[in-house]
């Protein structure tokens, strides 16, 4: 009898723990993004992130090769690619040589015609206003959001693709 208290009681506490996942994701309007969708949101923005970051930050160092990680969409309702305006991703970015000159950052990746990126400056970060460019739905994700594992899978990303432009 008191296996099956406690086995109805775990089903109920899963069951708790599930209902109130999907009332969250239901609230805020986020729906993860599948593995395809990642897939054809990264191939349409690292070419971007690259530009940018190395016109803005390279220093003369040479060519930035970055790896991105969506984490959300605009408007979040957005299940094709023809249907996103922007894209909020985590950036991991080096020179092509890898010589230790890189950076993990939050980016808001604007696909207008031109396509426009946006990362926050140190002094954004400084004042606390480097959340005014991503929704606030997205913050936990990308101003709180950085972990280990999310840095390592960065960093394989990365070399990967760095050996894919050399």
């Amino acid at each position: 009898m008191a296996t099956t208290t406690r086995s109805v009681s775990a089903v109920l506490v899963v069951a708790a723990i599930a209902a109130t996942a999907f009332w969250f994701l239901k609230d805020s309007g986020e729906q993860p993004l599948d593995e395809a969708f990642q897939a054809e949101l990264i191939t349409r923005v690292t070419p971007l992130v690259e530009e940018q970051i190395t016109e803005t930050w390279s220093s003369g160092a040479g060519r930035m090769a970055c790896a991105v990680r969506p984490v959300g969409v605009e408007p979040a309702s957005a299940a094709t690619i023809t249907e996103v305006t922007t894209v909020y991703a985590w950036a991991r970015c080096d020179t092509r040589t890898a010589e230790g000159s890189g950076t993990v950052t939050p980016v808001a990746v604007h696909l207008t015609p031109a396509g426009r990126v946006e990362a926050p400056t140190d002094a954004q970060w400084d004042a606390g206003e480097a959340g005014e460019m991503f929704p606030e739905r997205l913050h936990d994700d990308l101003l709180e959001g950085r972990t280990a594992e999310m840095d390592a899978a960065l960093e394989t990303a990365l070399r990967e693709r760095i050996r894919e432009l050399s």
